[in-house]
């Protein structure tokens, strides 16, 4: 699945430059500790404002998912032309990851069967150890995806 170009601004520069390094960055308050999403401006515990970034370990479990498919007219061929003509390997997995700290990121899943980012999807399963890994696309930012522990 192609997301297109990301761009930083200036709430999510730290995020994608540390995406860059294949360093995984979330939020974690001052006050009281506690992580939060990449995307959270206060703390939901303490109620703190504007919580700093901290490096994450990269490591959780597969909460839930779901498969996209190619949804526009041609789309669907243009992308099984390009998996080999398997439509099911030009799908994508988007997933929603708690991580060991305790966020849960929505992200896409890569290699649910060891078999690349269009792998088939049946080993997948609630509770399943998933680790990031970074994509680093020539252009826009690099950011992270998630793929099943080994």
């Amino acid at each position: 699945m192609d997301v297109g170009v990301i761009r930083a601004d200036e709430r999510s520069a730290a995020f994608f430059e540390a995406a860059a390094r294949d360093v995984l960055l979330i939020k974690r308050c001052a006050g009281c500790g506690r992580w939060l999403d990449p995307g959270a401006t206060g703390c939901t515990g303490c109620g703190e404002a504007d919580p700093p970034w901290e490096p994450a370990a990269g490591r959780g479990t597969l909460i839930s998912w779901a498969v996209l498919h190619a949804a526009t007219p041609g789309a669907a061929e243009a992308a099984a032309a390009d998996a080999g003509d398997d439509p099911d390997a030009a799908a994508s997995v988007l997933a929603l990851v708690e991580l060991d700290e305790g966020p849960w990121l929505r992200t896409r899943l890569e290699g649910a069967d060891g078999e690349g980012p269009a792998a088939p999807r049946a080993g997948l399963r609630p509770g399943l150890r998933v680790a990031a890994a970074f994509v680093h696309p020539a252009d826009g930012e690099s950011y992270p995806v998630f793929r099943p522990e080994a």
